[in-house]
């Protein structure tokens, strides 16, 4: 199983959607090196490209998300996973339905368990 802890909670899709390109850009850019970042930290230098796995991602910010908000907003990370080769593919059949917890909290940040499935 992998963990990693990246600094900040995923955003809500009411913050990425609907930009201009280049700051929809940015952002991704911004979670692919938040994600480089915690598996580094995570000592992880051989990454696995499972084939299947399982993700769940728990979120802690300062309020509850909407169920859309929170799934589409993890969709940065969840490709900042594929791009890092942590996961083959980011499609249903590689990866089902990521689980996704939320918390309120004081100390924002964003944790992600992957395990092979």
């Amino acid at each position: 199983m992998i963990v990693l802890h990246i600094d900040e909670p995923i955003p809500s899709l009411n913050k990425t959607i609907g930009g201009h390109w280049s700051r929809q850009l940015k952002h991704r850019r911004r979670w692919q090196w938040l994600t480089r970042a915690a598996i580094l930290r995570a000592q992880i230098f051989i990454p696995p490209k499972w084939p299947r796995a399982k993700i769940r991602i728990e979120r802690y910010g300062g309020r509850i998300l909407d169920a859309d908000n929170v799934r589409g907003g993890a969709k940065a990370l969840i490709d900042a996973l594929k791009y890092e080769e942590i996961i083959a593919d980011d499609s249903a059949a590689h990866i089902g339905e990521p689980e996704i917890r939320q918390f309120v909290s004081t100390e924002r940040r964003t944790v992600v368990y992957i395990e092979v499935a």
